[in-house]
């Protein structure tokens, strides 16, 4: 289905700029005054956007991490569960290559580990995946940020979508494609924006691969398309629409895969009203959701709506944030508060606390508070404290409410061109529920104990090295067997070169980026059967690498994946292809 779409899109989308910037022949105006060459409502101008949903800050230092669209292009990342696997303790366990599952673990917390937010909203697992979220299966095409704030078991992502702001109209097209399974990409993207404030954005993201003859690795296929307007005549006030329909095939293979074809689809409003028009101030926020699954091929449709409004105040020094939500009977109430604070110079603090209410009359509760401090000599510390009491999996009502109190805290030091940062920390043992849809072999997630872990990040870019970057982490829990998918050690490292050369060309049109990563882990414990029976998760070493030539507004992709061809897994049970490599090319036309 994707090659039959594919020259329709690629015509639609190039037509659709063609359309806008062919020259009209035909005679206006022979008396213009010369000089008077261009009409006054052509040049482009910045136009306000809705604001960013993001975490206010002050937030202390190492506890935020940022993927603006061009670290994700020039990353060779592909899926959300690519780019999470650079912050430390992160474990991905991979299904088999693009279009299988790749759930996030995180310190044996199970479906608990990963929050999402798109724009705001929570995205919520729907259908077959009701425990677990699965990454690998939200678009990153339609984004322009990703942040992820960390707390000791759990990772906070905050999607944002595309918003332009300039009146002059913007087109893009990418095509990818593979040597091995068959591999293809084809996207396109077009955006416009009006001075009334008025703004279009329209996008299609089409993949599809053969798969491996054998392996774990099957045929898949998948279109994602995103749509969204919005008014914003000022930076006071706005309303935004977008729909993003999310339609994917995946077929099956005995005792490995269990085929399956999802289609799904979220319906966001959002509105704003600013006192001020510089970000300070107070603001109130209103949204309201729908997500559909419409043809799930085990469950058939289910549905579920949100409610939301917010109430945020941000000075220079802190800021102070009331949300709540009302939504279907899968979590009827929810409100949550946070805040943060810089009470002297040098020092912030956060706090924030939440409350919700789930079906079969069960709620939960999280409270955490942190805090910074920035010292002389480019050093600086912070440490969080969480405590919580709610279920294992929110949305299944067999799921009893679960106390448990988490610490973490680091010192970190930095300069110019290194930063090194030294942390630890102690989590209370979590029985998670049921296990990560898509993979099959695993039928549950084993309880965590607990345990003290030490973790490392480091990342040094001298300028004697011209352009190359070193960086990597490192964690390790105290107790060997500390929960399922959890090494003992495990550690990622990157080389990356960057360089600006071949004068010849304006300074900075081309830029070549190149990295080698490699993850390794050692022997531990890699979730159960569906009888019980505990899996080995056996150490592994993968070698990544990538390379991307940026051309003015032309960007040039070459990944190849599992280069030390690794036969084994990431998942007891299922395996990985070997030397996968893809390549393409972006192009981003204006005006």
């Amino acid at each position: 289905m994707t090659r039959r779409v594919l020259p329709l899109l690629l015509a639609a989308v190039l037509g659709a700029r063609d359309a806008a910037a062919q020259a009209d022949t035909t005679a206006r105006d022979t008396t213009r005054v010369p000089g008077d060459t261009l009409p006054a409502d052509t040049v482009a101008v910045v136009r306000p956007v809705v604001p960013a949903a993001l975490p206010a800050g002050p937030l202390p230092p190492g506890t935020r991490y940022t993927f603006t669209a061009d670290s994700v292009l020039l990353s060779g990342g592909y899926t959300l569960s690519d780019l999470l696997l650079r912050i430390p303790g992160v474990y991905v366990a991979r299904g088999g290559f693009y279009g299988q599952a790749e759930p996030v673990l995180v310190a044996g917390r199970g479906a608990l580990a990963l929050e999402v937010f798109w724009d705001g909203v929570p995205y919520l697992p729907l259908g077959r995946d009701s425990i677990f979220l699965d990454p690998a299966r939200i678009p990153l095409a339609p984004l322009e940020r990703i942040d992820v704030v960390v707390l000791p078991t759990v990772l906070r992502a905050y999607l944002v979508t595309a918003r332009h702001a300039a009146s002059e109209p913007l087109t893009a097209v990418h095509v990818l494609t593979g040597q091995q399974l068959d591999f293809a990409r084809y996207q396109g993207a077009f955006a416009r924006r009006w001075r009334s404030g008025l703004g279009l954005a329209v996008l299609a993201d089409l993949n599809a691969l053969d798969g491996e003859p054998q392996g774990s690795t099957t045929g898949f296929d998948a279109v994602d398309l995103w749509l969204a307007a919005e008014y914003v005549p000022g930076p006071r006030f706005g309303v935004s629409y977008q729909v993003l329909s999310a339609d994917w095939t995946r077929d099956e293979r005995a005792a490995a895969v269990d085929g399956r074809t999802s289609h799904r689809v979220d319906h966001t409003v959002r509105a704003f009203l600013a006192r001020r028009p510089d970000g300070l101030g107070t603001r109130i926020e209103l949204t309201g959701s729908t997500s559909t699954i419409g043809e799930d091929s085990a469950l058939g449709r289910r549905s579920g709506w949100q409610a939301g409004a917010a109430l945020r105040h941000v000075a220079r020094r802190g800021h102070a944030g009331l949300t709540a939500w009302t939504g279907d009977a899968r979590r009827p109430f929810e409100i949550e508060a946070s805040g943060s604070w810089i009470p002297l110079r040098g020092l912030s603090v956060v706090a924030g606390a939440r409350q919700s209410s789930y079906a079969g009359s069960r709620s939960g509760t999280r409270v955490h508070g942190g805090a910074g401090l920035e010292l002389p000599y480019g050093f600086s510390a912070h440490g969080d404290v969480v405590w919580s009491r709610q279920p294992a999996a929110p949305f299944v009502t067999a799921a009893d409410a679960q106390e448990t109190t988490d610490l973490a805290a680091a010192v970190g030091w930095r300069s110019r061109w290194a930063r090194v940062e030294l942390g630890g920390g102690r989590r209370d043992p979590f029985t998670p529920a049921g296990a990560p849809a898509g993979l099959k072999p695993i039928g549950s997630l084993g309880p965590s104990f607990s345990t003290r872990y030490v973790s490392a990040f480091a990342s040094v870019a001298p300028p004697f090295l011209g352009g190359l970057e070193l960086s990597g982490w490192y964690v390790n829990p105290e107790e060997p067997l500390a929960s399922d998918f959890e090494p003992p050690h495990h550690a990622r490292v990157s080389a990356v070169f960057r360089s600006k050369f071949w004068r010849t060309f304006p300074s900075g049109i081309l830029t070549l980026r190149g990295e080698v990563a490699v993850e390794s882990w050692s022997e531990g414990r890699g979730g159960r059967d569906s009888t019980g029976v505990p899996f080995v998760l056996y150490g592994r070493t993968f070698v990544d690498t990538n390379i991307e030539i940026r051309l003015g507004d032309a960007t040039i992709v070459w990944v190849l994946r599992n280069a030390r061809a690794t036969r084994a897994g990431y998942v007891p049970g299922l395996g990985y292809p070997i030397a996968v490599q893809y390549f393409g090319v972006r192009w981003t036309f204006r005006g």
